[in-house]
């Protein structure tokens, strides 16, 4: 504990030490720089959009199976007549709405 609480006093009395500058622009193409090497990924990352668009289409798949699951839970009609408790219950469902 005692540790990490010199660490933050250090870290806080040199927070206050610091002059707030004037921050330099960048040099001129960075900003393109940054972009094409994004876009072409030699960030490290090359798999990241590939690997997104894979599990954009699991998630929707497993999207679908859950809707199409409750779309036919919720169609399923009971052939079987109900027996004594279960005509009481609905009809005091039923009963129950206005």
């Amino acid at each position: 504990m005692k540790n990490s609480d010199q660490s933050l006093d250090r870290l806080l009395r040199a927070a206050a030490l610091h002059r707030p500058g004037v921050a330099e622009e960048p040099p001129f193409g960075f900003t393109t720089r940054v972009v094409a090497g994004w876009l072409s990924g030699r960030d490290g990352t090359g798999l990241d959009a590939r690997l997104q668009v894979v599990w954009f289409r699991r998630a929707l798949l497993c999207a679908l199976a859950v809707m199409a699951i409750s779309v036919s839970w919720s169609f399923k009609t009971d052939t079987a007549a109900p027996n004594d408790e279960m005509a009481i219950a609905s009809y005091d469902v039923s009963a129950d709405l206005p």
